[in-house]
């Protein structure tokens, strides 16, 4: 249901119920981007340093559970954007 809506997803269980599955599975569920979506996704992978082909399919991203504020949100001395960014 929320995958359809577009809305946003709490993930809350004991370690090995399938979080991480279920996490990774979901954007095969999603509609395709827009092609204002996939230019937006670009955008952001481009002013990270990382060129991608053109993608459809929203990306997936994985930060380790003991990635740091500036990793998680941008910065840095070299400013860029984070993984709250590339989502």
């Amino acid at each position: 249901m929320a995958a359809a809506g577009g809305h946003n997803v709490l993930l809350i269980g004991p370690p090995g119920c399938g979080k991480s599955l279920l996490s990774e599975t979901f954007p095969s569920i999603l509609p395709p981007l827009t092609l204002d979506h996939q230019f937006e996704v670009m955008s952001i992978y481009q002013l990270s340093g990382v060129s991608l082909p053109i993608i459809n399919q929203p990306p997936f991203r994985s930060p380790h559970h003991s990635s740091s504020a500036v990793s998680l949100i941008g910065g840095g001395t070299n400013p860029k954007p984070g993984e709250v960014s590339s989502s």
